[in-house]
């Protein structure tokens, strides 16, 4: 089963993130053992009681987790795209996100980023992510601190540099609410153990941004995606079903052309109506949504 598939099998039962790791991997430690099995106790919890429970032990298993050290010792790369892993060496990030899906089809999110910090006990820094719900992701020019974190899951990542400065941009999936789902861009920065997310980084129509934010239907299914031969990060161009909608999100969905992020000069630049091309490594499949489609009642 691919990482694609078994994180869809998980939202289509409960609405949940399980990070899914081999047991070796997880086995590095007692802490992580721990927090793998809790992942493993929310993905299989009924009420949304128990779901919102585990949520709260899983904070504070993953900080005994990160204090206990080897977390740059982990094969993340057995985990599914909840879980992303850029840059070698002083350069390194992972960040590791996770949901809860409340009863009224709402997110809940927490989750933690590590940065290689060489010559340190552990190898490295780590935060821990605290999600605040009334964070308005689609204000473009908000920058979110770690500690009032915006949520959403965090499924691929591409690490550019701007002249010797490194640059990591996040791919983010959130759930929403029952009327539409949200994917978006953007950068997020480990300073001194904080982390902050967003920075004037994306020319968009509407100038200078910290990120490009895609609300769409909750009925469809929206690309966002990065490119691994070209380094572009490609997306649905979304657009209402007519045109007394514009603004209402409800009704956006793909309108069968593509834009684009380029990265030029430490910036990523927007091309509207671009041409993306599905080789062998890149089906049409896998430009869709990294989830089925969440169940109604």
């Amino acid at each position: 089963m691919t990482s694609l598939n078994r994180f869809a099998s998980v939202r289509a039962g409960l609405g949940l993130a399980l990070l899914v790791a081999t047991s070796w991997a997880w086995a590095q430690t007692p802490e992580l053992a721990r927090a793998s099995a809790t992942h493993q106790s929310l993905a299989q919890a009924r009420t949304q009681e128990d779901r919102l429970a585990l949520h709260d032990q899983l904070q504070s298993l993953w900080s005994e987790a990160l204090a206990a050290g080897k977390m740059l010792e982990v094969e993340w790369e057995n985990f599914n795209n909840a879980v992303v892993d850029l840059g070698e060496g002083a350069d390194r990030m992972v960040m590791f996100t996770w949901n809860v899906e409340l009863d009224n089809r709402t997110q809940r999110y927490g989750g933690w980023v590590v940065h290689a910090a060489p010559g340190t006990d552990l190898g490295y820094t780590w935060t821990m992510l605290t999600h605040d719900p009334e964070a308005n992701t689609r204000d473009l020019g908000r920058m979110h601190r770690h500690d009032r974190w915006q949520g959403g899951l965090y499924y691929d990542g591409v690490l550019t540099y701007d002249k010797q400065q490194p640059v990591y941009t996040f791919l983010v999936w959130d759930g929403a609410d029952a009327l539409t789902t949200q994917k978006w861009i953007e950068t997020v920065e480990p300073r001194n153990g904080r982390v902050r997310f967003g920075s004037p980084r994306f020319e968009l129509p509407e100038g200078l941004q910290k990120r490009l934010v895609l609300t769409y239907a909750d009925a469809v299914q929206a690309t966002l995606k990065k490119e691994e031969e070209s380094g572009r990060i490609v997306m649905d161009h979304l657009a209402p079903e007519d045109p007394s909608f514009q603004g209402q999100y409800a009704f956006y969905g793909p309108t069968l052309s593509y834009d684009a992020l380029e990265w030029r000069k430490g910036r990523w630049h927007l091309v509207l109506d671009t041409e993306v091309r599905n080789t062998e490594g890149n089906s049409p499949r896998e430009y869709r949504d990294p989830s089925r489609r969440r169940s109604r009642n």
